[in-house]
């Protein structure tokens, strides 16, 4: 490949060495690459012994030229060039094995060709001088090592990426070309190796691309093998599963299941959001915080709405931060949870409400307006609590029977729940009787409200088994924050003032005032502080064991105030 002109001119010198030095740098740089390394480290050596023959020819020429002996030159000449062959083949044959599906490649060929290359050298310049046999080899040890270099880069025009085994392959069969024209005395101009050395340069770094794009596409085809898995994964999973992209919330694959359980049309896939579907914000924010915190989220509970049911419902979900489609993507499992939550809430209720009126317990009354009060005295705003008890209900049970006097008694909680604010609480508290909290109420104005809702309960008719209107009445009695801020005292000096309304004749409203408590004082009740440790010895007047009459107990063995 080398033209010994170059050593005749600085300039030419020069340019070589620059383009030499080009070759280098960019065939290091691609040898990093480790499907390269082989064949361009055994090119490069390839060009470093071709080139040093090179040398040697332009020194065998001028101590010709000067009557010296050449034969040591020569033979050097000649040597430099056979190994430059050697590794001109070997990088052939790595890319030729590097092609290959087995990835191998004899290199015996090679070997053998050196060898026979090398006793020709010693037997044709030492022994056996003969100066045209000579400058044969000068041709032939180029021209089959650059013919066997092509058949290798050939080899490598199957790979999806090969533009830079081509241009190699092209500069190569010029260069074998110059080399045949040799043997008919034609030359070639000095700069052809420098820009034989340009060119191979940048066929370099075009097998540093190819070698890039197959590893992309390789990785490309993996993550689509990956996803493959994932869909298949995900259609045979009995859970609804959906991935959404994290970047802007939108649905880019949904299970079958899944479809089927948020209403989702699958030719529309692209137009839904995830968070579409969240019937509470807050809910999904939760979610989103613990995801961004831990990167996955396991058995969180989700209130989910679709447009093709009315109800929300609830879901349980795992979640976990994924790479889909070379997006960040959520993959969040579903399972309907609803009937448990559901059975949830039925045990919340049995704890809380009354199994006959569905309003509030007095378990819970107790407990939530002890709540109520401590806000209220933060706000420094007043409260108030009635206490309610159907007039004449023995009376009732004993003419129309148990079965009626339920009905008084869900009319009558019905009543009080219609009437009252939301914000009010309406409790039964026992048998007949039953408890009501008045938050930003005062004595007086607990007054009217206790009064007009005696008023509406009073026209309250029912109708017994045999079609008979039963009328009732109640009587309440009312206490305040003037009075206690302890929800025991309150409920029971109601009950007080209720027992009071009771004895002075029924279907009236009586409220328990501070002159009750001094009364209640003198006769040595201690209403202190400490209201909170002890019980009021008034709390002994009666049973308040809460009674309901679906457990069988008979209303006689209820405190009778009717």
């Amino acid at each position: 490949m080398g033209n010994y002109e170059i050593f005749s001119q600085s300039y030419g010198l020069m340019f070589s060495l620059f383009a030499f030095a080009c070759l280098f740098v960019a065939g290091i740089f691609a040898a990093n690459e480790d499907k390269l390394f082989s064949p361009i480290s055994f090119l490069l050596t390839a060009f470093v012994f071709d080139f040093l023959g090179t040398w040697f020819e332009k020194l065998a020429i001028n101590a010709y030229e000067q009557g010296e002996g050449v034969e040591t030159y020569v033979m050097f000449e000649l040597l430099l060039f056979l190994i430059s062959m050697i590794f001109m083949s070997l990088s052939a044959s790595s890319f030729i094995a590097g092609a290959s599906s087995k990835g191998n490649s004899s290199n015996l060929p090679v070997w053998i060709l050196g060898s026979l290359g090398g006793v020709t050298i010693i037997l044709f310049t030492v022994i056996i001088p003969a100066g045209d046999i000579v400058n044969n080899m000068r041709l032939i040890f180029p021209l089959v090592s650059f013919l066997y270099l092509a058949v290798g880069l050939a080899s490598r025009f199957s790979s999806p990426h090969s533009n830079g085994y081509v241009l190699a392959f092209g500069v190569t069969i010029i260069l074998t070309l110059i080399v045949g024209l040799k043997i008919f005395n034609i030359y070639s101009q000095w700069y052809v190796t420098p820009m034989s050395y340009i060119l191979f340069a940048l066929s370099f770094l075009l097998m540093k691309n190819n070698v890039s794009e197959d590893k992309l596409e390789k990785a490309e085809q993996e993550i689509d093998k990956y996803n493959q898995r994932i869909e298949e994964i995900i259609k045979l999973s009995p859970f609804p599963i959906i991935i959404s992209r994290l970047s802007d919330d939108k649905i880019i694959l949904a299970n079958n299941n899944a479809i089927k359980l948020f209403g989702i049309r699958p030719q529309e896939l692209d137009r839904y959001h995830l968070k579409d579907f969240f019937a509470d914000s807050d809910n999904r924010r939760l979610l989103l915080e613990r995801i961004e915190e831990q990167k996955e989220v396991q058995d969180f509970e989700v209130l989910i709405k679709t447009s093709s049911t009315d109800t929300p419902f609830w879901l349980l979900t795992s979640a976990n931060i994924i790479d889909y489609n070379y997006d960040v993507a959520l993959y969040s499992a579903f399972q309907d949870i609803t009937s448990r939550k559901n059975r949830e809430v039925l045990l919340q209720n049995q704890a809380t409400r009354d199994p006959l009126t569905s309003i509030y317990n007095r378990r819970y009354f107790e407990t939530e307006v002890n709540n109520q009060i401590i806000k209220s005295k933060t706000a420094n705003q007043p409260y108030s609590v009635l206490m309610l008890d159907a007039d004449f209900f023995k009376k009732v049970n004993d003419t129309y029977g148990h079965k009626v006097g339920d009905k008084v008694l869900i009319e009558l909680a019905a009543k009080a729940e219609r009437a009252l604010r939301d914000k009010d609480i309406v409790a039964r508290y026992g048998g007949e009787e039953f408890v009501v909290f008045l938050p930003e109420i005062n004595a007086n104005q607990a007054y009217k409200v206790a009064d007009r809702l005696r008023q509406s309960i009073a026209s309250i008719v029912v109708y017994s088994d045999d079609n008979q209107e039963v009328r009732f009445t109640v009587s309440i009695g009312v206490s305040s924050s003037d009075i206690s801020d302890n929800v025991d005292t309150l409920i029971k000096t109601a009950d007080e003032a209720l027992y009071k309304a009771k004895q002075n004749g029924r279907n009236r409203v009586e409220v328990f005032t501070k002159e009750d408590l001094k009364k209640f004082v003198s006769q040595g009740v201690q209403m202190s502080n400490e209201e909170k440790k002890n019980q009021h010895p008034i709390y002994d007047k009666e049973n308040t064991a809460e009674i309901s009459l679906l457990d069988g107990v008979d209303a006689k063995d209820i405190t009778n105030k009717g």
